[in-house]
């Protein structure tokens, strides 16, 4: 991600997806018609067994205790002729039991992870599927072959693939930003900030005029560090982030770069002036939704569907004039691009792997293949026409099922029962799915104004690399005592327990941690990615 909102994690670390099982398949010839014949070699000429590790998304535990009870898989398993068992570790404990499975030696079909596929592979736990793509997935073969960065994105250094991935082709790669009282500025004849300046002007305004104790509020999860994703936000108007990124082409860190120190001192002021949320160390979820929903917050970061989408109606429940926009991302100077927007890869780094266990990897990857067939696609975004979607002049259209479930069902957990298009599986997602669940106006214009800079995040974030697990080994333990040392400092500069003016003895310190090291490291294997 860049500074995704999501980041590859190292195995041991890695958290196995939150998300869904596999599918698909395509009819072998490539045609996508959805009548395959994966699965139709297994001995006795019924399904073909295929049991799939992969955690149980929220929404979809909410009405179902097993993805094989979800509309879509039930239908891509009469279409390609499997049968799935699906195995779902207890919520909290994915990599606890992750790791207890790759060490029992017992493993399923297939594992849909997150995670370092070249140690998985050369563990022995997995098998390289290149091969297996070029035979049995033509309709995967055909998107690489047309999107070499796809391909480069997903191939290891040495050209070895791993994992059937989940892909946004389409326009939608940014997801969340900063919301604002629009409300509020509306009231007091503000227009919305662009600079820091700017900012302090308006969060000044949100304290002394509306009394409001959390101006800018940050500091909940989903948590990239300590700092919450507002920090970094404001962070990046200085054009660094608060890891590792791409300067000038070459892997720098950003909080030992010198406008780090300029970011610092300004939040430093912001939160003497309280013009920061005084709670930002200590917030958690709950207390994070309250501020926002007890009009305590005038922004703050939020994802376009799941956040915005559950904030503003309720918030208009209270107050009916209340309302959330989009703010582009802060800068400097006026008329300064932002560089860091949170855009994604095309390939989301969540794939399906195949174990070394699977008797029927030939089967398994037709199977897999059907979500980038036409009609796997469809039901992968959509679910099954008629049911959960019609076409109306070549638009696939969610019915009441979807948008106004009978059983009050949110579109989110309706969407979950019956398909998988709002979290990752293998296949490609879907713009038109985005701009249906994407319901309310402030939405919609925060997504297109989230994405007009978003491809200037490709200019300075790393790419999908692949560390060795010697390197993957080294990096972890050394950026484990950095980022540790810089979230403690984070609080101690913004706070004022640790006076601004020892930044130099900050930046000692973490280099003392051995942090050219992990830039090496990672510089090393930017290299690789760029000669693939």
């Amino acid at each position: 991600m860049k500074r995704t909102w999501k980041r590859r994690l190292a195995l041991g670390t890695c958290l196995m997806l939150g998300i869904t099982g596999l599918a698909g398949c395509s009819d072998g010839n490539g045609n996508g018609d959805g009548n395959g014949d994966a699965g139709k070699q297994a001995a006795d000429g019924g399904p073909t067994p295929i049991s799939i590790w992969a955690s149980l998304n929220t929404n979809v535990s909410i009405t179902l205790k097993n993805m094989s009870e979800i509309t879509a898989i039930k239908e891509w398993e009469k279409k390609t002729n499997i049968k799935t068992e699906f195995q779902h570790p207890a919520v909290g404990a994915e990599t606890e039991q992750f790791n207890v499975m790759l060490a029992s030696n017992k493993l399923p079909d297939v594992m849909f992870v997150y995670g370092d596929y070249s140690k998985l592979y050369n563990d022995g736990s997995i098998i390289r599927l290149n091969e297996l793509i070029d035979q049995y997935a033509p309709n995967l073969k055909k998107i690489l072959d047309d999107n070499p960065e796809v391909a480069k994105q997903l191939k290891a250094d040495n050209g070895d693939i791993y994992a059937i991935p989940h892909l946004r082709l389409g326009k939608y790669k940014t997801f969340g930003g900063t919301f604002i009282r629009q409300d509020w500025l509306d009231e007091l004849n503000l227009q919305q900030p662009e600079t820091l300046d700017e900012w302090e002007t308006v969060l000044k305004a949100f304290k002394e005029k509306k009394g409001v104790t959390a101006p800018l509020l940050f500091g909940a999860p989903p948590k990239m560090t300590t700092m919450g994703p507002a920090a970094p936000t404001f962070l990046e108007a200085y054009g660094i982030t608060n890891t590792v990124y791409l300067k000038d082409g070459k892997v720098a860190f950003g909080p030992t770069e010198p406008e780090f120190k300029e970011f610092l001192t300004t939040f430093h002021r912001w939160y003497e002036e309280g013009l920061i949320d005084p709670d930002f160390a200590t917030n958690d979820q709950k207390t994070y939704d309250a501020k926002i929903l007890g009009s305590e917050a005038g922004a703050f970061f939020a994802f376009i569907g799941g956040g915005i989408g559950r904030y503003l109606p309720a918030l208009q429940e209270k107050e009916p004039d209340a309302n959330l926009t989009a703010v582009q991302y802060p800068v400097v100077n006026k008329g300064d691009e932002p560089m860091f927007t949170g855009r994604s890869w095309e390939w989301s780094g969540a794939g399906a792997t195949i174990t070394k266990s699977n008797k029927h990897p030939e089967e398994t990857v037709k199977a897999l293949d059907y979500f980038f067939s036409e009609v796997g696609h469809m039901l992968k975004n959509f679910g099954v026409e008629g049911v959960t979607y019609t076409m109306k002049d070549g638009y696939p259209t969610y019915t009441d099922e979807i948008l106004k479930n009978p059983d009050g069902l949110s579109v989110v957990q309706a969407m979950a029962k019956h398909f998988i298009a709002n979290y990752p599986l293998v296949g490609e997602d879907d713009d038109r799915y985005n701009e249906q669940y994407y319901q309310l106006q402030q939405q919609k214009d925060a997504v297109a104004l989230f994405s007009k800079y978003s491809d200037n995040t490709l200019k300075v974030s790393l790419p999908p690399v692949s560390l060795t697990t010697e390197e993957s080994s080294e990096y972890s333990k050394i950026m484990s005592d950095i980022t540790t040392y810089r979230d403690e400092m984070f609080i101690k500069f913004v706070i004022g327990a640790e006076p601004v003016e020892n930044f130099d003895k900050f930046v000692e310190q973490i280099n003392k941690f051995n942090l050219k090291r992990a830039i090496e490291i990672q510089q090393a294997a930017v290299d690789r990615y760029n000669a693939r």
